[in-house]
């Protein structure tokens, strides 16, 4: 049986985030973009043959590229970008698409690539730091910047709730007088 495909260049996404076919067609979509158009824009820029294993984790599509003799697979999706695609390899065998991301995000950022499987975030609530000294512990190791930081947070302040109480008490006379006092 010869199924035939009804040719559909601009894809038309639908409204609808969840619904991720060609309205027209019924064409799998990668964020507005059919597999075969990424595949389309990866050789392009390549130059090389790639061919789509068919594997999708999210708007990620696994392809599969010659070079060198060799067979690559890697990772790729549509992007507003000059290429018109991101690219990214990994050594996991089974991703997902946030782990996809994760990775290529950390390559973007300039993190060296990863040995192995990419590693599981903690738990939600641990901590992803050390632990934020407490006061007491600031104050234990007393040091000359130390003392001026503890100044700046806690006498400033009640400095000025003294001075505001004064100038309520004395008025705008009475602080002109005690001014005059303190600086004549």
């Amino acid at each position: 049986m010869n199924v035939t495909v009804p040719l559909c260049p601009p894809h038309t996404a639908s409204r609808d985030p969840w619904i991720t076919s060609c309205t027209v067609c019924g064409v799998r979509l990668l964020d507005g973009v059919s597999i075969e158009q990424l595949v389309g824009r990866v050789e392009a820029l390549t130059m090389e043959p790639v061919q789509p294993t068919g594997r999708i984790r999210g708007t990620w599509a696994e392809v599969l590229e010659e070079g060198d003799g060799q067979l690559w697979a890697s990772w790729v999706r549509p992007a507003r970008n000059f290429a018109g695609y991101e690219h990214i390899d990994t050594t996991n065998p089974d991703p997902t698409g946030e782990q996809l991301s994760g990775l290529l995000l950390a390559e973007l950022a300039g993190f060296p690539p990863e040995d192995g499987a990419t590693t599981t975030a903690p738990e939600i609530g641990t901590a992803w730091s050390r632990r934020k000294p407490t006061r007491w512990d600031r104050f234990k190791r007393w040091t000359r910047r130390s003392a001026e930081r503890e100044f700046v947070t806690i006498a400033t302040p009640l400095c000025l709730f003294w001075c505001a109480a004064l100038w309520v008490v004395l008025g705008n006379d009475g602080i002109a007088g005690l001014w005059s006092a303190l600086f004549s």
